[in-house]
């Protein structure tokens, strides 16, 4: 693998297995909003994506007024219970570690809340190993536009060039493809490895292990 001066991670179904916490969180502000929730399965696919696609899919709702209240109750309820019930990959804390101790500095961007994604991190007592953790109030548009890259980027004191983004979903390619960052897909989301494109994605990966092992 390239020699590269910074890893920047997305956080869900990258280095964390929180596709059940999501969505338990996601039925019970559905149904405080009086709102029957869809089922898991499928649901699943959409997990990753903002706060407003992933409510607007569980419930069907598709006001913009009533999905940003529902919204600013769902962020409350992360604040409240996510990283409690959020499990980091079992190899997700050696490969962040491994990384920092190796040189490289280390990146978390993704849609989730700043405060949120630090607890997660302090648990794990990897918090320390980041350089930089940007969360969706740190960007002035989601993924896949590229306005968190740059801001990560920034925050590190690298260039696109430098930088290798990781991440599970389209989203997040379409991101790296925007900001001129190489991209590597892990390919533990609901996104297939056929489904990304083969001709710019720079390494795929199984486990945070087989990319750990590259480092």
């Amino acid at each position: 693998m390239k020699k590269y001066k910074a890893l920047i991670f997305d956080f869900d179904m990258t280095l964390a297995d929180s596709s059940k916490v999501i969505y338990k969180l996601l039925c019970e502000c559905s149904r405080n909003f009086g709102y029957e929730p869809k089922d898991f399965e499928s649901t699943f696919p959409v997990i990753g994506n903002t706060h407003e696609i992933m409510l607007s899919h569980i419930t069907g709702e598709k006001d913009p007024q009533k999905l940003r209240v529902m919204r600013d109750a769902y962020r409350q309820l992360c604040r409240e219970k996510m990283a409690k019930d959020t499990e980091l990959f079992s190899d997700s804390p050696s490969l962040i570690r491994t990384a920092a101790a190796k040189g490289y500095k280390v990146g978390l961007l993704s849609l989730k809340l700043r405060d949120v994604l630090m607890q997660s991190l302090e648990a794990y007592g990897i918090d320390g190993c980041f350089s930089s953790v940007v969360g969706c109030e740190d960007c002035s548009t989601p993924k896949p536009d590229p306005s968190g890259l740059f801001v990560s980027l920034k925050n590190l004191g690298v260039d696109a060039s430098q930088a290798l983004y990781v991440g599970d979903s389209l989203v997040d390619e379409g991101a790296s493809r925007s900001a001129g960052v190489d991209f590597a897909a892990m390919l533990r989301g609901s996104t297939k490895k056929e489904q990304f494109d083969s001709g710019f994605v720079k390494y795929f990966f199984n486990t945070c292990a087989e990319l750990e092992s590259e480092l």
